[in-house]
C-alpha cells in the first residue's frame, strides 16, 4: 500500500522528522537508562534516525514509492522506545487535567452568561448549570455545555483559516483538515475527532501567527516555528488516522499506545 493520499505523505515526513528531534533531544544515554527500554530497541531506534536523515525528501514526490514502507517501520521502531519514556510525563499531564477540567469548564460558562446578561439577555439554562454541583461519579454537565460553546468559536476560526503563515505541507493537511471538520459538523456532530481537530487547529493558528513576526527575537521564533509544526503533524495524525493504521496493519506492524 504505496498510494497515500499527498496529505499523509507530507504528515509522515513532518512525524518522521519531529521523532528524530525527539529522540536526539533525549540522548541515548539517558533514554538507554529509562527502565522498560532494552538497549537493542534504543540502538535500533537511533540506528533508524540516522539512516533516515540522509534519506528524507523536501517533497513527496521526490521520494522512491518503496520509501514510504520503510518509512513507517522506522517511524514504529522510534515511536515504540519514545512510548516508554514519554509516558510518566502523559501520565502526569492527564491526571491534572482530569482535576482542573471542572474549574475551568465553569468559568468559561460563567463568562458566556456574563456578557449575555450585560447584552440584557438572561439564559436560565446557563444559569442553572452554574448552579449545579459537580457529582464525582457521573459527568459535570457543565463540562459539556462549556465544550459546546467552545466549540462553536473554535469551527469558526478554524475554518475561517487560510493558512497564509503556513509552509506548503502544512497548507496540505490544513485543507484535508478542513475538509474533515466540514464533514462532521454537517453531519455527526457526535464524533470526537471534531474537538481534537479544533483544539490542535487553535494551537496551530497560534504559534503559526508568530512567525511572520520580524520583531520578536529569533529563538522565541524558533520555538513557535517549531510548536506550529507539531500542532499541523497532531491534525495529520487525526485527520488521516484510518489510513495510517490500515497501512500500519499492511505491513504487519502492532499498534503502540502512542498511536490513535
Amino acid at each position: 500500500m504505496t498510494d497515500l493520499p499527498l496529505g499523509m505523505k507530507y504528515y509522515l515526513l513532518i512525524l518522521t522528522s519531529s521523532l528524530i528531534e525527539d529522540l536526539n533531544d533525549y540522548g541515548v544515554k539517558w533514554i538507554a537508562n529509562e527502565p522498560g527500554v532494552a538497549i537493542r530497541d534504543v540502538e535500533k531506534a537511533f540506528f533508524c534516525a540516522r539512516a533516515l536523515e540522509t534519506r528524507m525528501p523536501d517533497e513527496p514526490g521526490q521520494a522512491d514509492p518503496r520509501l514510504w514502507p520503510e518509512l513507517m517501520k522506522s517511524i514504529h521502531t522510534i515511536r515504540r522506545v519514545l512510548d516508554v519514556v514519554e509516558k510518566t510525563t502523559f501520565d502526569a499531564v492527564i491526571a491534572e487535567a482530569m482535576e482542573t477540567t471542572s474549574d475551568i469548564a465553569r468559568a468559561d460558562i460563567r463568562h458566556v452568561f456574563e456578557q449575555k446578561r450585560e447584552a440584557g439577555e438572561v439564559d436560565f439554562r446557563l444559569h442553572g448549570l452554574l448552579n449545579t454541583k459537580p457529582d464525582s461519579d457521573k459527568p459535570d454537565p457543565a463540562v459539556r455545555e462549556a465544550f459546546m460553546l467552545k466549540r462553536a468559536r473554535r469551527y469558526q476560526s478554524f475554518m475561517a483559516f487560510d493558512g497564509a503563515t503556513l509552509n506548503d505541507d502544512e497548507k496540505v493537511i490544513l485543507n484535508d483538515a478542513q475538509s474533515v471538520a466540514r464533514h462532521i459538523m454537517d453531519g455527526d456532530r457526535d464524533n470526537r475527532r471534531i474537538d481534537a481537530l479544533l483544539v490542535m487547529g487553535a494551537v496551530l493558528i497560534e504559534t503559526a501567527s508568530v512567525r511572520p513576526k520580524a520583531r520578536i527575537p529569533r529563538l522565541i521564533r524558533d520555538s513557535f516555528d517549531r510548536m506550529a509544526t507539531k500542532a499541523a503533524m497532531a491534525l495529520g495524525a487525526i485527520v488521516y488516522r484510518d489510513e495510517y493504521r490500515e497501512f500500519k496493519a499492511s505491513l504487519g506492524l502492532e499498534r503502540l499506545d502512542s498511536d490513535l
